[in-house]
């Protein structure tokens, strides 16, 4: 463990900045009519064309997570194929991954290289507030020529984020309220190995949890020497950890998330709060006991889905809830390594464990997660075609298109309802259609309905509504100002607390978990902790937040 310890603190990550071209495609002349009424013809055309907004093809650069591989079927997709031709547009590839993506965008906004589009969770960061004051991002025009973009943001937390009167950005809103941030960390589990295990009640506390991954562990049923819990991402594990009494620590990973509580009459970043300890040393013990993947620090999504697809580990924590379940786990690799057997009676999905507290803690993040940003340097032509672009997307036109694929084709009206036909998944048949959905939004809520079959098997489908109404009538978010993670003071603007950075130096230290979380605590403090909390407690009280 301590060899492990010591590879894991020492491991210096390095980026390569990867450069992903596509090769530019001429448009082609529409062929003449043969006809005899040609030159009538040839004058309804150009009539035609010159009505049309989106005449002049566009070559539109777009950076999102692991987009080489999002779009590389985007040829064989009908959808996707409508989509650009009805804008007349191509898109170029620029691929980050979930590993570079911040660095490589900073490194892009400092060099001038930004891409036409770029994916990133900045909002609240010091360097978000720099590409906005030095001119690095452009501004979105007057959003009434886009009624459907216009209509996403009077959602009041996305109302709230202009800058001066402008917007920046465009926000992927996820869902209506952020009760519904219980699922974008989810923990899936092993249910058939811990029944082989000798577990017969599905965990309910914090220490049935940690029985069962231990019952996997010792009995390896399979032997395949079946580790405990890991994670898609290692930013997601302050989601799960977090959640030992301390929830409104948890945060998004960005840096700039953190929510306020008031203790001993003065308001700190939850993080800080002195329920942190117990929290800790929740987690500490669970890797010090082997509940925890040793990997979890390098693990790389696609290893971890496939670690927990093949019963090497027992449990994974995962972002996307039931979404991400049925497409990460269920499609790609469940169905094909398992296609007789059904998944959710061998796979199941962790409810909020009680804590010490009492109560059944999750996530809570925004109602959003993620932005667009647009280059300064597009011009107000490319502008407007990626506006009519979002503004398609978010449209009812758009949405049913890209969630129901198309109209007598793939699914019927019938009534007030949408009847699916036949059973090809929309997934397999339209393999490149989410990615337009989530350029712009991760409105996920819609997929917990039994109508909607963007969650393709059925029985994953019902388990996810099933799941949701539970979260909504036995859950219930600590009290807390949002506000006060927006409010901007000279020093919280260059204040970041990487809280997954944080657990990960605590769990592999060798230290007492006091002892490390002191020097952490320290750290921070050395980088103005105390200055910015006095500046916050200052304005809050002037404010009237206090």
């Amino acid at each position: 463990m301590q060899v492990k310890r010591n590879k894991l603190i020492t491991l210096v990550a390095c980026t390569t900045l990867l450069a992903s071209l596509l090769s530019a495609c001429g448009s082609s002349d529409n062929a003449g009519s043969t006809s005899g009424n040609a030159s009538k013809n040839s004058e309804v055309s150009s009539s035609v064309d010159s009505d049309n907004p989106y005449k002049e093809p566009m070559e539109i650069s777009i950076a999102f997570w692991d987009i080489d591989s999002e779009i590389s079927k985007i040829d064989q997709d009908p959808i996707a194929q409508e989509i650009l031709n009805k804008f007349n547009i191509k898109i170029k590839p620029v691929n980050t991954t979930w590993d570079d993506y911040a660095q490589k965008i900073q490194m892009w906004a400092s060099s001038g290289q930004l891409p036409d589009i770029f994916a990133i969770d900045a909002l609240g960061t010091q360097y978000q507030r720099k590409w906005v004051d030095q001119g690095v991002v452009k501004d979105l025009p007057d959003l009434a020529k886009y009624p459907s973009l216009a209509k996403f943001f009077e959602t009041p937390d996305i109302a709230g984020l202009s800058v001066e009167g402008k917007h920046y950005t465009v926000p992927r809103r996820m869902f209506p309220s952020v009760d519904w941030s219980a699922l974008d960390r989810s923990v899936l589990y092993r249910w058939d190995l811990a029944q082989k295990a000798g577990i017969t009640k599905e965990p309910e506390t914090w220490d049935e949890f940690k029985a069962m991954l231990d019952a996997i562990v010792k009995q390896d049923a399979e032997g395949k020497k079946v580790t405990g819990l890991t994670a898609g991402q290692v930013k997601m594990i302050g989601g799960l950890f977090w959640l030992y009494g301390n929830p409104l620590a948890t945060s998004d990973g960005s840096g700039g998330d953190f929510k306020w509580v008031e203790e001993d009459g003065k308001l700190i970043p939850a993080v800080f709060s002195k329920k942190a300890l117990p929290a800790l040393q929740n987690m500490r013990d669970m890797y010090d006991n082997n509940l925890i993947d040793p990997d979890i620090a390098l693990t790389k999504p696609d290893v971890a889905y496939d670690k927990f697809a093949s019963g090497k580990a027992a449990a994974i924590l995962i972002g996307g809830g039931y979404v991400n379940y049925n497409k990460d786990i269920y499609l790609k690799r469940w169905k094909e390594a398992y296609p007789d057997t059904e998944i959710t009676d061998n796979v199941k999905v962790l409810k909020p464990l009680i804590g010490p507290d009492g109560e059944r803690n999750h996530a809570i993040f925004k109602t959003y997660w993620s932005e667009s940003y647009f280059s300064a340097d597009v011009s107000d032509e490319k502008m407007d075609r990626i506006m009519a672009l979002y503004d398609y997307v978010l449209s009812p036109e758009g949405k049913d298109l890209l969630t129901y694929g198309k109209l007598d084709v793939d699914y019927k009206v019938e009534g007030d309802k949408k009847v699916m036909i036949g059973t090809t998944s929309l997934d397999e048949k339209y393999p490149t259609r989410m990615f337009f959905k989530n350029l712009v939004s991760y409105e996920t809520s819609d997929s917990y309905d039994m109508n909607n079959p963007s969650i393709s098997n059925e029985n994953i489908r019902k388990d996810a509504v099933e799941y949701i109404d539970w979260i909504l009538e036995n859950t219930k978010v600590p009290d807390y100002n949002i506000r006060l993670t927006y409010m901007s003071t000279p020093t919280k603007d260059k204040f970041s607390i990487l809280d997954h950075d944080d657990l990960l130096k605590v769990m592999l230290s060798s230290e007492p978990v006091e002892q490390a979380w002191e020097k952490i605590m320290k750290d921070y403090r050395a980088k103005g902790l105390d200055k910015m909390i006095e500046e916050v407690n200052a304005k809050a009280a002037e404010e009237g937040m206090k």
